[in-house]
């Protein structure tokens, strides 16, 4: 009998458990789902569909755009969270999902932290402090000096209490006491025009909306949110050489649904930063965009979102804006 039960153990099928590298080597299998919390044709959908076509070419498997709009983001990122953990669907995400809406909502149907895997942090939408020509202020300080000087004369257009532009406003007065007017707009087109037109007098603007104006003359840029100066800007200082330093930098990265397995993760991340560091994409996309470019792993997302989390939470106090 002993003999027997050797024999057939002997003769049993074995079966092959898939290393890590066996899996993520046969990734994927299928064409992958790339979830856009934005409208087509917006900066994160531009971004993703170049994005998608890099990677359908590395992977050999169509990468197809799901654009979900709506509530700031809300309906694409329940999606997402939603989602099978398999790695074959990949989420766009920005700081106004992950970091801003849990700030600033009482009741989000997502976790920003345990509902998803960081993949890679792709880079910065940066911003510029723009004031129309005829405000006779050459630097921020100028203008700071002009607004104490003749308070509440000087108007600020933003686009909602919850926006980047309110923000950077209320800092500015609550810091240095200058009392700006604020004009909300309900839309950006809007709060151009108001500014072009001199109805208002200074916003913060996407830099890929008022690079064009900057250059004409129709607009004086007195700061960049970058890190740095901008090449093309080279008189116009950052808000680092301001000591404007907050964490309200638009940004933008790429998730998978938590569980993801880890080699996926390792493997997505690594194509998407080889495509981002693609020439060709730099110059159609990135530069077009105005996108500064960002790299690292995972791990370095995360903790970057964790850091971005405290510093929003300490701004929020700061400025007394309450949940809704």
């Amino acid at each position: 009998m002993s003999r027997l039960l050797t024999l057939l153990a002997v003769l049993a099928p074995v079966v092959l458990v898939p290393t890590s590298g066996a899996l993520a080597q046969g990734y994927p299998s299928k064409p992958v789902r790339m979830l856009v919390p934005a409208a087509p044709g917006i900066m994160q959908d531009i971004l993703s569909r170049g994005l998608a076509e890099a990677l359908a070419k590395g992977f050999g498997q169509a990468v197809i755009v799901d654009n979900r709009v709506g509530a700031d983001g809300v309906i694409g990122m329940e999606a997402c969270a939603k989602a099978a953990a398999d790695g074959y669907t990949l989420c766009n995400t920005m700081s106004g999902a992950i970091i801003w809406n849990p700030a600033l909502r009482l009741k989000l149907p997502y976790d920003a932290v345990r509902d998803f895997a960081p993949v890679v942090h792709a880079g910065f939408f940066d911003s510029a402090l723009v004031v129309n020509p005829a405000v006779p202020a050459a630097s921020v300080q100028e203008l700071l000096e002009l607004v104490k000087a003749k308070p509440g004369a000087v108007n600020w257009a933003s686009f909602g209490v919850n926006s980047t532009g309110f923000m950077y406003m209320e800092w500015l007065k609550r810091s240095s006491g200058a009392q700006f007017y604020h004009v909300p707009y309900k839309t950006q087109p809007q709060g151009l025009q108001g500014l072009m037109s001199g109805e208002s007098h200074v916003a913060v603007y996407g830099l890929s909306s008022v690079a064009p104006l900057i250059k004409a003359g129709k607009l004086r840029a007195l700061g960049v949110t970058s890190a740095k100066r901008q090449d093309w800007l080279p008189d116009v200082p950052s808000f680092v050489d301001l000591g404007i330093k907050l964490p309200l930098r638009t940004w933008f990265g790429y998730h998978f649904p938590a569980g993801a397995p880890r080699e996926i993760v390792l493997r997505m991340n690594a194509e998407i930063r080889k495509a981002m560091a693609e020439p060709g994409f730099r110059e159609s996309i990135l530069a077009r965009q105005m996108i500064t470019p960002n790299d690292g792993t995972p791990e370095e997302f995360d903790a970057y979102i964790r850091t971005q989390r405290v510093e929003v939470a300490g701004l929020i106090a700061f400025l007394g804006l309450k949940p809704e």
